[in-house]
């Protein structure tokens, strides 16, 4: 299996969504978010997804030179339509205007409607956590173009994976991040499971006629994927339907929410901040449980894979770069 740089890896990605018609700067921006996701190890966001994304562009599905425009506006609030656009640029457009609302009103909430697939919605929130503030990010809506989500108690799709992303400062520790699907996992990392040839664990799936399976291919065979901690999961899933549709109307995939506050309107930032240090110290000192050597913030086993791939480069399965090398060659892009 090939093992490229990020820097690499990412020349690659550019001059492939440039071959499909994307403007400069949205290159960098959806190249620079699939490289850092696999940084991360969080490959199921990373550049498994450019040959989809191609596919979609080259089916017209995705039109990549379409920028969010502002559909409705007031000053703590903005609904932007993405014009069937690269999501990922989209969302953090979304973010930015959201951010600066926030800043020039103290809260502030931003829609995004009509885009393709986002990506791992973990780096919004976190973006704007940089910037102190709290985030959150809430995508749903996509139940009709392809559910793929039990309700709890049920045995037929009826949700989309409807994901949650919340981020605060978190002083010298850097941003806290939460970024979850309200499925037990992300499609995604199913299809990781399946391209590397190994099984899922228990739980996560049940197959087309409703019985539990650890087979991915099951989940690409009419399976169905588990709501995350059992009600819970679906209980925040459903709030984020009713977002993604109710609210925003009929999505190509998925409708955003993203919500900034400013944080500096109830506290300091020094102030904040020592106080945050102070607990994520205390949360980090508390005794390793059996199996474990310490306690991990969330995020921090991603800075640690982030580290290790940069030095060592990034991993590019077999499978993948087969459909990369195909992809390329439809485009007439060199693959070294």
């Amino acid at each position: 299996m090939p093992i490229l740089t990020p820097a690499r890896l990412g020349s690659l990605v550019r001059r492939l969504l440039a071959a499909a018609g994307t403007p400069e700067d949205i290159t960098d921006y959806v190249a620079d978010s699939l490289i850092k996701s696999n940084l991360k190890g969080v490959d199921s966001h990373g550049v498994m997804n450019l040959p989809w994304y191609l596919e979609e562009i080259e089916r017209g599905t995705v039109k990549p030179a379409n920028r969010p425009t502002i559909e409705s506006e007031t000053p703590t609030t903005a609904k932007l339509r993405g014009h069937g656009g690269l999501g990922i640029y989209g969302l953090g457009q979304a973010t930015e205007l959201a951010v600066e609302k926030a800043q020039a009103q103290q809260v502030a909430t931003v829609a995004l409607v009509d885009c393709s697939h986002t990506g791992r919605i973990g780096q919004f929130a976190e973006w704007a956590a940089r910037r102190h503030m709290f985030a959150m990010v809430i995508g749903g809506g996509g139940y009709r173009q392809g559910p793929t989500v039990v309700p709890f108690g049920g045995a037929a799709n009826i949700l989309g994976t409807n994901p949650y992303a919340f981020a605060l400062p978190g002083g010298r520790f850097g941003p806290i991040v939460v970024d979850f699907a309200t499925s037990v996992t992300s499609a995604g990392k199913i299809a990781v499971h399946l391209a590397e040839n190994k099984p899922i664990p228990e739980g996560w799936l049940l197959d087309k006629h409703g019985k539990p399976t650890t087979d991915p291919a099951d989940f690409f065979d009419g399976g169905m994927q588990l709501p995350a901690a059992g009600h819970k999961g679906y209980g925040l899933a459903l709030i984020a339907e009713l977002i993604g549709e109710a609210l925003l109307s009929f999505p190509p995939e998925y409708n955003w929410l993203v919500v900034a506050i400013d944080l500096g309107t109830f506290r300091p930032a020094a102030d904040y901040a020592a106080t945050a240090e102070a607990y994520l110290q205390k949360v980090k000192d508390v005794p390793p449980a059996s199996g474990f050597d310490r306690v991990r913030l969330p995020g921090e086993p991603k800075v640690h894979t982030t580290r290790e791939q940069e030095r060592n480069g990034i991993l590019v399965s077999k499978s993948l770069w087969a459909e990369i090398e195909e992809a390329a060659a439809k485009l007439g892009v060199a693959v070294e």
